[in-house]
């Protein structure tokens, strides 16, 4: 992706093009270019112009704007290329012709408040999590810095309209981008849908004269999302802080904070346990510096250097959330490095369980489903993956099977006598039997499961090894997520989400009979894999990439970082 912000070319830049266009145009504006000429001697930014030479110089401008507007129709209506480019150029012609090709962001050939309000957004767009310059903002401050020198010569209603239309195209990008995250190319159903949408979101916010909240509430309705843009803000002034800060004036409390969020030390204070002395060693250390008790000066470029990355990992969470289909306001969330479940209701959080995730090599899937039922008792359909994991300790004892509570079933799910299968052939169940595990409490899924589709044939549920939650690091499972107080979130689930809201879990459970419990509401799920996010005092918490997948998604995302 180009940091330069794929930049719309109007054809404004070679002289041949700007003489051509300005005498086909001449004779139209014969009248306004008199008006410039008139203009051109007053230096005050303020110009009075009686009310019949602005309504010509509104239409006459309206005008030249339907010709820009056309010349680019013809020149990309014969492309198919899905390139965010393109799309957005598409989406820009459409807006205008809904407009009447009147313009938004120029009154009296002058940038106007929403310009102002726009631009204002645009130069705040590293607090929403785009670290270049993707909607040409200073392309933007370029041309309109120009008006004053400009006025008189010959190019400078092009000057104009190319503002005009810059804008819109970069007001056109930015709400995209904040609705799903950074892109370049994309043919899913939810991108199709939501990009020709994008005239009508801004023509709404312009027409309702609420065009920062208009565009800013296209943003994801998530909290994770939203607490983290809060965070993300505050993380940004501590950077910069420290950044343009001499290293000798950076006081203590800003120090111990930055060496937490660098991951030098696990608190973000100094205290006796974690002296500033100490943890300055520990920096040093790590980056093959020589001891300094104090601050100096390639430790403070080290540290900047550190801050710098952790925004750039903050940015690339952002947009993870972004790319997130969700709609809805209850929701459970997995996040897979922070080994939690939250429970979201209200668009707030309302709970939060300890969870163990998959292996690094058996990763957790990022996915995102429906919660259809809660099986009490359930019992255990073995994935192929794993039986084929078992087969050494089903060759080596005969009583393997029995002894664990293991059976064979066809594809009509009955019982075959384990006998019948060669279990020392290369596949022995091939596609015609599974492994089935009898529910009891000594069942690998616990004595409850949460049953989603997906395609990774994973699901919630609960486990035996309940001393795992005790650790830091939870990567212990196949892929599933094994739930800590696996009972408690089935009863919450089944007193909002089933008719039946006096049904008792527990009792369920001690029935030791398999029990499916539907829900009348799908409840939606998030399994993602976000590595910072915002606490409950705005400070920004980052967790392990326990499957490293952020350096390489971070050059995906930014491949001008480097």
């Amino acid at each position: 992706m180009d940091s330069n912000n794929d930049l719309i070319e109007f054809n404004f830049t070679s002289e041949s093009g700007k003489r051509k266009r300005f005498l086909f145009a001449f004779a139209a504006y014969l009248t306004l270019a008199i008006l410039f000429n008139v203009l051109s001697s007053y230096k005050s930014a303020t110009l009075r112009i009686d009310h019949e030479m602005v309504k010509t110089q509104y239409y006459q401008f309206q005008n030249l704007i339907q010709s820009e507007v056309d010349a680019l129709h013809h020149e990309i209506e014969a492309d198919t290329n899905h390139h965010i480019t393109n799309e957005l150029k598409k989406q820009l012609i459409t807006f205008y012709q809904n407009r009447n090709y009147k313009p938004v962001w120029i009154d009296n050939l002058e940038s106007n408040e929403r310009f102002s309000v726009l631009i204002n957004l645009l130069d705040s767009a590293a607090y929403f999590g785009f670290p270049f310059d993707y909607f040409s903002t200073e392309e933007l401050h370029l041309l309109e810095n120009n008006f004053n020198t400009m006025l008189g010569q010959e190019n400078v209603l092009f000057n104009r309209i190319e503002l005009e239309l810059t804008t819109t195209y970069s007001a056109l990008k930015f709400i995209l981008y904040l609705k799903l995250g950074i892109l370049e190319q994309d043919t899913s159903n939810a991108y199709l849908t939501t990009i020709h949408l994008l005239p009508k979101v801004l023509d709404s916010a312009i027409s309702n004269n609420n065009l920062r909240n208009g565009i800013l509430d296209e943003q994801p309705n998530l909290v994770h999302h939203r607490n983290l843009l809060t965070s993300l803000s505050y993380f940004i002034d501590l950077h910069y802080s420290v950044k343009y800060t001499t290293p000798a004036f950076i006081d203590d409390k800003l120090l111990a904070k930055s060496l937490y969020y660098a991951q030098v030390t696990e608190i973000p204070v100094f205290n006796k346990s974690n002296t500033k002395k100490d943890a300055l060693f520990a920096l040093q250390d790590e980056h093959n510096l020589r001891h300094d008790s104090i601050l100096n000066v390639p430790t403070h470029e080290v540290l900047v250097s550190l801050l710098e990355y952790k925004y750039y990992l903050a940015c690339l969470n952002v947009n993870r959330l972004r790319k997130l289909k969700h709609s809805g306001e209850n929701y459970l969330f997995v996040n897979i490095p922070e080994f939690k479940l939250h429970v979201v209701e209200a668009n707030q959080e309302k709970e939060s369980f300890n969870v163990i995730v998959g292996k690094k090599r058996t990763p957790t899937p990022v996915l995102s489903s429906d919660i259809e039922k809660v099986i009490a008792n359930p019992y255990w359909t073995v994935p192929r993956s794993i039986t084929f994991e078992m087969l050494h300790k089903i060759r080596k004892d005969s009583t393997y099977l029995q002894r664990n509570g293991f059976f064979v079933i066809n594809g009509r799910e009955e019982i075959v006598d384990p006998s019948v299968i060669d279990w020392n052939s290369d596949d022995p169940l091939g596609k015609r039997y599974w492994l089935r595990q009898i529910n009891s409490k000594y069942n690998a899924l616990g004595q409850i499961k949460f049953i989603f589709p997906n395609d990774y044939s994973v699901y919630l549920h609960d486990t035996q090894s309940k001393s795992l939650f005790k650790l830091k690091n939870r990567t212990f499972s196949h892929g599933c997520v094994r739930l800590e107080n696996p009972n408690k979130l089935a009863q919450y689930l089944a007193n909002k989400y089933t008719q039946q809201n006096n049904q008792d879990i527990d009792h369920l459970i001690s029935k030791s009979a398999r029990e499916e419990i539907n829900l009348s509401e799908k409840v939606k799920i998030h399994i993602q894999y976000i590595t910072c996010s915002a606490a409950e005092n705005t400070d920004m918490v980052f967790y392990d990439d326990i499957y490293n997948l952020d350096s390489k998604e971070i050059k995906e995302v930014f491949p001008n970082l480097l």
